[in-house]
């Protein structure tokens, strides 16, 4: 199965010309999605990539959740006891209207976190300056994008361009890649390190474990496992230099 790698998903409006984005769920408190910060967290529905160990598959179709205005959004995280909020999905920025909620969030004191796999640069750069940081899912090696997003045409140099400018960005740009036993390789690591190192990146590469989940698809993950950290605990000889590397086992 491939999917068509989409640059946005088709904006609407309401009767009242308001913007609408696609609303899959908000947690009101998480103490794991944004190191020592608790924030809101908001599930932004659709993605253009069709990873086969998706953790939230059932809000990859464009069309699952349901539609809301930035404010609307933006209310119902409000309010909650927390110092910021986390962004996810699905995929947030195939939604161009994704730097509307973001400014509605935006906030003295509070911190606004991105998580992205960085297939939209164009929306990506017209966020960074609502952001304080960006979890960047890297999801392969380079020469191997498209077999894991499963995507009609390469992602890979968009996905590119996007570190290139979060690099480049007032925001605390944090890589990591979950790393799926039956899936991921030890080249693969190696691979991403490597294109972070030449890129200029200094800072902390994180590997997590997948993990079966009742977010995954039963039929697409029979192949694949939750490696023991035993696996993976090579990786951290492979850090290069200004880089370190940090298992994340859950």
């Amino acid at each position: 199965m491939t999917v068509e790698l989409e640059l946005y998903r088709a904006g609407r409006t309401d009767s009242q010309g308001w913007t609408l984005l696609r609303l899959a769920s908000v947690i009101d408190v998480s103490l794991v999605d944004v190191p020592k910060i608790p924030v809101t967290v908001i599930f932004l529905a659709g993605c253009n990539f069709d990873c086969p160990y998706c953790q939230n598959a059932e809000i990859i179709p464009l069309e699952s959740g349901s539609e809301s205005t930035p404010s609307e959004i933006a209310g119902s995280a409000k309010g909650f006891l927390t110092d910021g909020y986390c962004i996810t999905g699905g995929e947030p920025t195939i939604q161009k209207e994704l730097p509307l909620l973001l400014k509605e969030l935006k906030a003295p004191g509070k911190h606004v976190n991105l998580n992205t796999q960085g297939s939209v640069p164009d929306v990506l750069e017209a966020a960074v300056p609502f952001l304080d940081s960006v979890w960047f899912d890297v999801k392969s090696s380079p020469r191997k994008y498209q077999q894991v997003a499963r995507t009609r045409n390469d992602p890979w140099p968009r996905v590119r361009r996007s570190v290139e400018l979060l690099l480049d960005a007032d925001v605390l740009f944090w890589p990591r890649t979950t790393y799926v036993g039956g899936l991921t390789q030890a080249d693969d690591i190696e691979d991403i390190l490597d294109f972070l190192s030449e890129i200029g990146f200094h800072g902390e590469y994180v590997i997590q474990n997948f993990i079966k989940s009742a977010g995954t698809r039963e039929s697409e993950v029979e192949e694949f496992y939750s490696a023991p950290e035993s696996e993976a605990t090579g990786f951290a000889g492979l850090a290069r230099s200004g880089i370190s590397v940090r298992l994340e086992w859950r």
